[in-house]
């Protein structure tokens, strides 16, 4: 499919250049000939009705002969500003007489004429201009453009195949990143359908049996399908920030009162598992964002950090700014991330330790949210950590 419409790409951009090459190169060529022919003609009449005298200053006029013709059509005389032998004079004014034209252009060996003829009344005069140089001129000129255009379009060629394939990655690289979404997301429901088909299996086997003594399959069930509920809800959730990317209107809001009214909905999970919070936020700290969705972010990465912070640990919640950007940053006591999970842990479903995010409901999306919300709002969102020791989130934004 990509390979086609790089084909595709590239067909249609060379077609237009070469247009373009043959529209510019046509009307340059076609320019400089009626240029010529307008000189040519120019000289034919000038010399035509002027008395036999040379004209150094002007080459045309100095490549001409003019012959006189009796009214039996015998050449009476002839006289000629450029070196022409009387076999040449005769051949040119034999075919000028041939010709029913008033005005041509003939070839006499390798040279190129053209030729006037006017009634005196006592015969015919012929005034012939030498257009040699004016023909090999055009003849250079058609050769420059077709080596030039030849070249110029072999290398836009090349360019082509470049941009093509610059063009079409971004378009490759998101084909490729939703379909590995739909894989992932098939996968991760495959478990829970498989635990709610067993269990279902289950209370078939023993539809004999109290509902009450079958809680505990129930229980898994209604698990399941919560754990099934948050998927779809972090899957919708990317779909709309993804499709709201150049829509969503930002409004200025207080980023410190945020940040703090979102840390009082945690108090109460700090105090069950033990948890000390540190806060070291800078008043009236004003942002330019989606308010709504910042809030998201904040609740994604204090549960992140509550998830991964073992009992008796601290999260420490600092924000402050400067003259170019604010900084906000979540940091965790606990386990750490490796160095090589650093980089992948805003993929959508990655996760670093896969049982316990299970154990916790978690399917590795909640980063990539906040990482798509942050990148939408012109931020980003990065992870540093000390294996065994700590892990910070940091989100910046640049000062507007």
């Amino acid at each position: 499919m990509f390979a086609k419409l790089r084909k595709k790409f590239v067909i249609i951009n060379m077609s237009l250049l070469t247009i373009v090459f043959l529209v510019i190169f046509s009307v340059i060529y076609l320019l400089t000939a009626v240029a010529g022919e307008r000189q040519t003609e120019f000289a034919l009449n000038t010399i035509m009705f002027a008395p036999p005298r040379p004209f150094p200053d002007n080459p045309i006029l100095a490549s001409s002969m003019v012959a006189e013709l009796d009214e039996k059509g015998h050449m009476v005389r002839s006289f000629s500003f450029m070196n022409m032998s009387q076999q040449i004079i005769g051949q040119a004014v034999e075919q000028a007489v041939q010709s029913r034209d008033l005005s041509g252009k003939i070839r006499i060996e390798e040279s190129y004429y053209a030729f006037l003829k006017h009634n005196t009344g006592n015969g015919t005069r012929i005034v012939f201009v030498d257009r040699t140089p004016q023909h090999r001129m055009l003849m250079n000129l058609l050769l420059t453009f077709l080596l030039v255009g030849s070249i110029s379009l072999l290398l836009l060629f090349l360019i082509s195949i470049y941009l093509a394939d610059k063009s079409i990655q971004p378009i490759q690289e998101a084909f490729e990143k939703q379909r590995q979404f739909i894989a992932d997301a098939s996968h991760e429901l495959r478990t829970p359908l498989a635990v709610i088909k067993t269990n279902l299996a289950l209370i078939t086997a023993n539809s004999e049996e109290s509902v009450e003594s079958q809680s505990r399959w129930i229980d898994y069930i209604s698990s399941q399908t919560d754990s099934m509920a948050n998927l779809v809800d972090d899957m919708l959730a990317l779909a709309r920030i993804d499709y709201m990317k150049a829509k969503t209107l930002f409004t200025r809001f207080d980023l410190s009162q945020t940040l703090s009214s979102t840390l009082l909905a945690f108090e109460a999970i700090f105090y069950e598992k033990h948890i000390s919070l540190k806060q070291e936020i800078q008043e009236d700290i004003f942002l330019n964002g989606e308010k709504e969705n910042i809030k998201k972010v904040i609740s994604i990465l204090i549960d992140n950090a509550i998830k991964n912070t073992g009992a008796n640990g601290s999260i420490t919640v600092r924000l402050a700014s400067d003259k170019n950007k604010i900084e906000m940053r979540i940091s965790n006591t606990g386990e750490g991330i490796p160095a090589e999970d650093l980089q992948k842990i805003f993929e959508r479903f990655y996760r670093v330790d896969k049982s316990r995010s299970r154990e916790n409901r978690g399917y590795g999306l909640g980063l990539a949210i906040a990482k798509s919300i942050i990148e939408q709002q012109q931020g980003r969102i990065y992870a540093t950590s000390t294996p065994g020791a700590d892990t910070s989130f940091v989100v910046e934004w640049p000062r507007t």
